[in-house]
């Protein structure tokens, strides 16, 4: 019921504060929040309150996010955000100070940057890696 209510409130495009377990669901993500806002003006929505973030292969725990609807990207936030794959065969563990992604499985760790996979760990201000096989891309 309540991803319904936010679907009609993104129809409408009005700007509104909608609390309590609130859930949006994107092509195969799903987040939840205490509180989602939408801003008609800057075209994004807003993420607070316990950010519990999932696709097919990850899951973020973060403290907010923004979703901006013109980039098509996602940014995490968190002290520090937590990312862990849900598929057997790829199994990582990260976290950040800012997590970002788009619909593509690029992700990028900004700020205290760590990442997990294969007894490999790794730690930089930066790490950018696909999310469907946990590997390290070069910034492009």
């Amino acid at each position: 019921m309540q991803v319904l209510k936010i679907k009609i409130f993104f129809i409408a495009c009005l700007s509104f504060s909608y609390s309590v377990n609130a859930e949006f669901k994107g092509k195969n993500i799903i987040i939840n929040s205490g509180i989602v806002s939408i801003e008609k003006n800057q075209n994004k929505v807003f993420f607070e309150n316990g950010i519990s973030i999932k696709s097919d292969e990850f899951k973020i725990e973060a403290d907010k996010a923004t979703y901006d609807n013109s980039s098509k990207i996602t940014t995490v936030f968190g002290n520090p955000a937590t990312i862990k794959s849900l598929t057997e065969d790829n199994l990582y563990t990260g976290s950040a100070d800012l997590i970002t992604f788009t619909e593509t499985n690029r992700i990028k760790l900004i700020g205290n940057a760590f990442i997990k996979f294969d007894d490999v760990n790794v730690s930089s201000k930066e790490i950018i890696f696909n999310a469907k096989d946990g590997k390290i891309l070069l910034d492009k």
